[in-house]
């Protein structure tokens, strides 16, 4: 099975955009037409910095500053960090992390493409979860199950995958009543208080 999702398979290709002249008035007022956290800011065509939501409350609101008189370009954050669309996901998500940021312009050269968010990765992190449960399910061996309401716990039922409660990979899971968790979340079963 392919695991390598690339960040053309799952960005956005809607973008809102802003000229760096542009005033934070201008830029809210396209954030709040487009029901989008963010905008990203061009000189050029060429993309050069991101203004979110937040950006708006930290660097005006908070400053009781006019919208009207607050350019993009004092508003934005930069540097601009991009991806490109060949990428994979879990590289999108590391950069993500290591900058501590939720939005990732996707840029082709030096040309805008795309957007990734924080969404658009827990969306297919749930969906490969999803695939891996039941490929774990088809695989299990006739019998394993029990028709009653105590918990079975076959011999063969540790493996490593999804826990089916808490959604998280784990190196060890225990199959009961053809429920795959891990150690800490089979306390939490009803048959097991």
């Amino acid at each position: 099975m392919e695991t390598d999702i690339s960040v053309s398979d799952v960005m956005s290709r809607k973008l809102i955009t802003a000229d760096v002249s542009e005033t934070a008035e201008t830029i809210g007022g396209k954030m709040a037409a487009a029901r989008t956290g963010c905008v990203i800011v061009v000189r050029d065509t060429q993309p050069v910095g991101i203004v979110t939501e937040r950006d708006l409350v930290v660097k005006v609101v908070s400053k009781n500053l006019q919208p009207s008189t607050v350019k993009a370009e004092e508003l934005m954050s930069t540097p601009l960090i991009t991806v490109t669309p060949d990428k994979s996901t879990e590289l999108a998500s590391r950069e993500m992390v290591r900058h501590r940021i939720r939005r990732l312009p996707v840029v082709q050269g030096r040309k805008l493409v795309g957007i990734v968010t924080d969404s658009d990765l827990l969306s297919i992190s749930s969906e490969l979860s999803g695939i891996l449960r039941d490929l774990i399910q088809q695989n299990n061996p006739p019998g394993e199950f029990s028709g009653g309401n105590e918990a079975v716990v076959s011999p063969d039922s540790f493996r490593q995958g999804i826990c089916e409660v808490c959604q998280n990979f784990k190196e060890s899971l225990i199959n009961i009543d053809g429920t795959y968790v891990c150690s800490r979340c089979r306390e939490e079963l009803p048959f097991y208080q």
